[in-house]
């Protein structure tokens, strides 16, 4: 075996003579969920002509391991919807994302990222995205131009000048018309699922207002104070109002993993409610100057608007 570039060169320390090869994988790809680990090809990079180790071996001081990196998913884009430049200016650019894009590469995501999809159209190696959404999650994302740009407006971010508003497809029927939720996050170590979150000691804090009521589901405003992972998802889930579609904070995380190998049965979906989690970036307001407000809104996706066909967001 000739061992690619792409993936991680690993030596067993002592003190996890004897164990497992996925536990040990677990422990030291901290950046790789453990279903997503515990799929890699592994190789003894003393033992070139073995094929990929099983991962209920054990592993033996000083073992050279190589996990091969998964291959970069060329054109996985180009069965998505691509984003919509809702503003451009000389600093900002507002995206209208939709589902299925990532906004960085990751391990496993290389073609479908926003970051590759500003280079090709022309934006230059300095635009980059200045907040996250979930893979699954719609709507708007601004990018800063210039590096100067970038270095500002994380600085506004980081005083949470940033007014964000998501619309949320809950299942369930809120009590109250306006309520917040102020659990504080953490990482879920009961979780087989490495970045799922739970209730930890992180202060955080999600202001919700109903805009809509159905039978058996409802429509969420949502305003993180704070911006923790995975937040607003978790946060109603807590509060028995999961996110309609949501694999990992709804009915059962194992169609979380389940969705990583393989496209969800029927029967699987209809547990869920939808193929992708009912969450959208509705509303952005960011500071321009001292004295103006830019605000900027993304059209409700027709996905959405077809689980709960009696709303239309506020003007």
């Amino acid at each position: 075996m000739t061992a690619p570039e792409a993936g991680w060169h690993l030596i067993v320390d002592p003190a996890c003579e004897g164990w497992r090869l996925d536990r040990f994988l677990a422990l030291r790809l901290t950046r790789v969920s453990r279903a997503r680990a515990a799929r890699l090809a592994v190789f003894d990079e003393d033992d070139p002509e073995r094929g990929p180790l099983k991962k209920s071996m054990p592993v033996r001081k000083g073992q050279r391991l190589f996990a091969r990196r998964p291959l970069p998913d060329a054109g996985a884009d180009a069965a998505l919807d691509p984003p919509t430049v809702l503003h451009e200016d000389d600093e900002l650019i507002v995206i209208d994302k939709p589902p299925g894009w990532a906004a960085h590469p990751t391990a496993s995501r290389h073609a479908a990222t926003l970051t590759t999809w500003l280079r090709r159209s022309g934006f230059g190696e300095t635009a980059e995205p200045l907040h996250r959404l979930d893979v699954e999650t719609s709507g708007l994302l601004a990018v800063a131009r210039t590096t100067a740009a970038a270095r500002h407006y994380k600085g506004v971010l980081a005083e949470r000048s940033f007014e964000k508003s998501y619309l949320a497809v809950v299942t369930g029927t809120p009590t109250a018309p306006v309520f917040t939720l102020d659990t504080p996050l953490g990482f879920d170590a009961s979780s087989a699922v490495r970045l799922k979150m739970g209730v930890g000691d992180l202060p955080s804090q999600t202001r919700c207002r109903v805009l809509w009521n159905g039978t058996g589901r409802a429509v969420v405003e949502a305003a993180p104070v704070t911006g923790r992972q995975h937040q607003i998802r978790v946060h109603l889930a807590m509060a028995g109002l999961p996110i309609v579609g949501d694999k990992l904070y709804g009915p059962d995380e194992g169609l979380f993993l389940a969705s990583l190998d393989r496209a969800l049965e029927p029967d699987e979906l209809t547990r869920l409610g939808h193929v992708r989690h009912g969450l959208h970036a509705w509303r952005l307001v960011i500071p321009r100057a001292p004295d103006r407000m830019d605000t900027f809104e993304a059209p409700w996706p027709a996905d959405l608007a077809a689980l709960v066909p009696g709303f239309r967001p506020p003007a």
